[in-house]
């Protein structure tokens, strides 16, 4: 079965979280410290992706150094 356009933008932010936690070592728990959210709460957006706000996001892309598939670079 085909993925909908939104199934395919939340596994671009679930790859970008992976990248985001690689490249900076960082565990769950270190990643949710670094963006400002509780971890608990982390593990419930990383089910629902598309739930992140837009700020979540933009400091995700920040800790991997690009931006999502589709994005812009400023």
């Amino acid at each position: 079965m085909k993925k909908s356009d939104y199934q395919r933008q939340e596994d671009e932010v679930k790859l970008l979280i992976c990248e985001a936690k690689i490249r900076n070592n960082l565990t769950d728990e270190g990643l949710a410290r670094k963006i400002g959210i509780p971890f608990s709460t982390l593990g419930k957006l990383k089910c629902h992706p598309g739930d992140f706000r837009m700020h979540h996001i933009w400091l995700i892309e920040q800790l991997a150094g690009r931006p999502l598939k589709g994005g812009t670079s400023q």
